[in-house]
C-alpha cells in the first residue's frame, strides 16, 4: 500500500510538472519562430533603410570635398596669400592631357642653357675620360657661374662638390652638400629626383650630418610639398631613413596613381557611363579610392579627383571593390561595395540575441518549476515521513503502556482473587505492581515533558543539590527490575561531590533513562556501571552497559527525537525513541551537555556533565527555562 502510494504521488508530481512544462516549450518554440520571421523582415526593411541612409551620408561627404578642391584649386596663390589646405581625404588630383592623364609630380625639366651645358659636358670630360678632379672642379665652376635657373645651379653644385671630393677636398665638398640641402623642392633632374636627395645621400654615405640630413629627410616626407616617386624609392633606400611607414604608404599610393594613370582610359569610360543626375564615382584598387571627373571651370580646366575610402567612409563602415564582397552601394557608385564593422550592422542583434534570450527564459522557468516540484516533493515526503514516526510513536507508547498495565492488572486480579499462598508471594506480587505503575509514570512522564520542550514551556527549578542523593534514589528506584532482570549494578562515587545548582527531580528522570537505555541494549551482558565523579569543573554521571554499543553514524543521531538504531537487533527492542532526547535536553537545562562513547559489540558509555558551581547564600530556588 506503502508503495503504491507513492507511485501515485510520483506520478501526481510528474503529471503537475511535465505537462505544463510542455505546453510551455510548444507555446515558447512557436513564439520564437514567429518572432524569428518578424526579426528577418525587420532586418532587411532596417538594412535597406541604413544603406539609403548611407549612400545618402557618403554622396553629401564627396560632393562637399569635391566643391571645396575646386574653390581651392581656383584660388590663385602669391606672396601675401598661402594656398588654402587640401582635405586630407583627397588622395591628389591630376589635370588632363587630352586622353592621358598627367600626375602632379609630372614636371618636364627645364631645357639647359648653351652654356651651362658647355661647361658640364667639359668638367664630365676631365673628370671620367682625363681622370682629372682638378680640371673638372674648375669647369664645374664655370658652370655654376652660367647657370641660369635654381635646377642649374642646384646641379652645378652637386657636380662641383663630387669633383672636389675626389680631388680631395671633402670639407668643402661637404659644405656644399649642406648647402644643396637647402635646394627648391622643384629643382630636379630628368629622372625626377630633387638634387638635395642626392646631397643627402652622400653625406649619409660618408656618415657627414646624420642628425641634420635626418631632419631634413624627415621634413621633406611629412610636408606639404609632393614628392616624386623616383624620389621616394631613394629616400626608402637610404639607412636609418625616418618615418618608414610613412614612406611605404605614399610610395604604394603612388604606385596606385600611376597604374591609374595607364588605365585612365577604362576608368574614364566607367565614369561617364554612370548616372546622369549627379557626379558618378568610380572605385579603384583593393583598399580603393573613390576617383571622378570634374567640368572644367571658367578659369580653371577639368581634371579628375581621388578621394581615399577609408577617410571618407562614416564610422562603422568599410568600403570595398566587387571582389572583396559585401553590399552593394549602388548609385552613383557602380561596382562599390561596402561591408559593416560589426557595431553599426542592423540586423545583427535581430537573429541571434532574442533565440538565446528565449532559451535562457525557457530554462529559467522550466529550471524554477522543477525546482518548485522538487520543493513540494520533498516537504510532501517529509510529512510523509513524519506521519509514519507518529505512527510508529503511537504504537511504541501503546505497546510500552499495554506492558506494565497488563502486569499491574494481572497481579492485582491474583491479589483480589486470594490465589497467592503467602505472604511473601503477596508482597512480591505487590513489588511488581509498585514497580510497574512506577515504570508506567516515567513513560507517561517522558511523554509529557517532551511535549513541553516542544512546545517551549518545560522549567526546571533549580535548587542546591546533592548529587549522592540523587543517583542513590535512582538507584533504589531501578533495584527491583535490576534484579528481576538478572542485572548486576556497580555504583561507584569517585571523590567528594559538591553541591550543585540542579533540579533533582529531572536528574533523576534523566538517571533512570540512562539506566533503562542500557537494560534494553545490554544484550546477553548483565554488568551495567554508574558512576559519579567530578572531571574539569563537571560533575559527572556515566552509565555503562557491555551491549550491542553503536556506530558512528548512529553515534551521530542518537539524541535525536523518535530515532531508532535501523540494525533488526535494535530494532526488536521496544522503545518511544525519547529516552536520550530527554537525557540530552536535561543536560543542557543544566547548563551542561551529555557525551557518548560506544564501540559496536563492545558496549557504550553515555554520561551526564553539569557545570559546578559556587552557591550563592541567598539563592535557595531557582527556575530555569530549558534551552531548545
Amino acid at each position: 500500500m506503502r508503495i503504491s502510494r507513492h507511485k501515485r504521488q510520483v506520478l501526481l508530481f510528474l503529471a503537475a510538472i511535465l505537462v505544463p512544462a510542455a505546453v510551455l516549450v510548444t507555446l515558447a518554440g512557436r513564439m520564437m519562430y514567429q518572432d524569428r520571421e518578424l526579426s528577418a523582415k525587420h532586418a532587411v526593411d532596417q538594412r535597406r533603410i541604413t544603406v539609403d541612409q548611407l549612400r545618402r551620408e557618403l554622396s553629401a561627404r564627396l560632393e562637399a570635398i569635391r566643391l571645396a578642391e575646386i574653390n581651392r584649386l581656383m584660388r590663385p596663390v602669391n606672396a601675401k596669400r598661402e594656398a588654402i589646405p587640401g582635405n586630407p581625404a583627397v588622395v591628389f588630383t591630376a589635370s588632363l592631357d587630352g586622353d592621358r592623364l598627367v600626375l602632379p609630380w609630372e614636371t618636364p625639366a627645364p631645357a639647359e642653357s648653351p652654356a651651362f651645358t658647355r661647361h658640364r659636358q667639359e668638367g664630365e670630360t676631365s673628370e671620367f675620360a682625363k681622370k682629372d678632379a682638378a680640371g673638372a672642379a674648375a669647369a664645374y665652376r664655370l658652370a655654376l657661374a652660367a647657370a641660369g635657373s635654381l635646377s642649374e645651379s642646384a646641379a652645378a653644385r652637386l657636380l662641383l662638390a663630387r669633383a672636389l671630393s675626389k680631388s680631395g677636398k671633402g670639407d668643402e665638398a661637404f659644405r656644399l652638400y649642406r648647402t644643396l640641402l637647402g635646394a627648391p623642392a622643384d629643382a630636379r633632374d630628368e629622372q625626377g629626383v630633387g638634387y638635395r636627395f642626392y646631397a643627402a645621400e652622400r653625406l649619409l654615405a660618408a656618415r657627414q650630418e646624420s642628425a641634420e640630413v635626418g631632419n631634413f629627410l624627415d621634413k621633406a616626407i611629412t610636408g606639404e610639398g609632393r614628392l616624386t616617386l623616383p624620389e621616394l624609392y631613394l629616400i626608402r633606400s637610404l639607412p636609418g631613413t625616418p618615418s618608414g611607414p610613412a614612406i611605404s604608404e605614399r610610395i604604394a599610393e603612388m604606385e596606385q596613381a600611376v597604374a591609374l594613370a595607364k588605365d585612365f582610359g577604362r576608368v574614364r569610360a566607367r565614369i561617364e557611363a554612370g548616372t546622369p543626375a549627379g557626379y558618378t564615382w568610380v572605385p579603384y584598387g583593393s583598399e580603393p579610392w573613390l576617383v571622378t571627373l570634374t567640368e572644367p571651370q571658367p578659369s580653371l580646366p577639368g581634371f579628375l579627383l581621388a578621394v581615399s575610402s577609408a577617410r571618407v567612409a562614416p564610422p562603422g563602415v568599410k568600403l570595398r571593390t566587387q571582389s572583396a564582397g559585401g553590399d552593394v552601394l549602388g548609385d552613383p557608385f557602380p561596382g562599390l561595395y561596402f561591408e559593416w564593422s560589426g557595431q553599426r550592422a542592423p540586423d545583427t542583434p535581430a537573429t541571434d540575441l532574442p533565440a538565446a534570450m528565449w532559451v535562457a527564459g525557457i530554462a529559467l522557468v522550466l529550471g524554477v518549476a522543477f525546482f518548485g516540484g522538487y520543493l513540494l516533493l520533498r516537504d510532501v515526503n517529509r510529512d510523509v515521513r513524519i506521519a509514519e514516526v507518529r505512527s510508529q510513536f503511537v504504537a511504541s507508547v501503546s505497546h510500552e503502556l499495554k506492558t506494565p498495565l497488563t502486569a499491574i492488572r494481572m497481579f492485582a486480579e491474583t491479589l483480589a482473587m486470594g490465589r497467592s499462598r503467602d505472604e511473601r508471594t503477596r508482597s512480591e506480587y505487590l513489588e511488581t505492581i509498585v514497580n510497574e505503575s512506577e515504570r508506567l509514570a516515567r513513560l507517561v512522564d517522558n511523554v509529557l515533558d517532551f511535549s513541553k520542550i516542544e512546545q517551549g514551556k518545560k522549567i526546571y527549578r533549580l535548587r542546591p543539590t546533592r548529587l549522592e542523593d540523587v543517583v542513590g534514589s535512582a538507584v533504589r528506584a531501578m533495584q527491583f527490575p535490576l534484579d528481576q532482570q538478572g542485572f548486576h549494578l556497580r555504583y561507584s562515587v569517585e571523590g567528594d561531590i559538591p553541591e550543585i545548582q540542579a533540579d533533582p527531580d529531572a536528574i533523576q528522570q534523566a538517571i533512570l533513562n540512562l539506566l533503562t537505555n542500557a537494560m534494553k541494549y545490554s544484550g546477553d551482558s548483565r554488568d551495567i556501571d554508574l558512576r559519579l565523579a567530578t572531571r574539569e569543573g563537571n560533575a559527572v554521571i556515566e552509565v555503562t552497559d557491555r551491549g550491542l554499543g553503536l556506530t558512528a553514524e548512529e553515534r551521530k543521531r542518537v539524541f535525536e527525537k523518535f530515532y531508532r538504531a535501523p540494525s533488526h537487533e535494535k530494532h526488536s527492542i521496544a522503545g518511544t525513541g525519547l529516552g536520550l532526547t530527554l537525557v540530552a535536553h536535561i543536560a543542557g537545562g543544566h547548563g551542561g551537555r551529555v557525551e557518548v562513547h560506544s564501540v559496536p559489540g563492545e558496549g557504550s558509555r553515555f554520561g551526564i556533565l553539569i557545570p559546578v558551581e559556587p552557591i550563592p547564600a541567598t539563592r535557595t530556588d531557582v527556575e530555569a527555562r530549558a534551552r531548545a
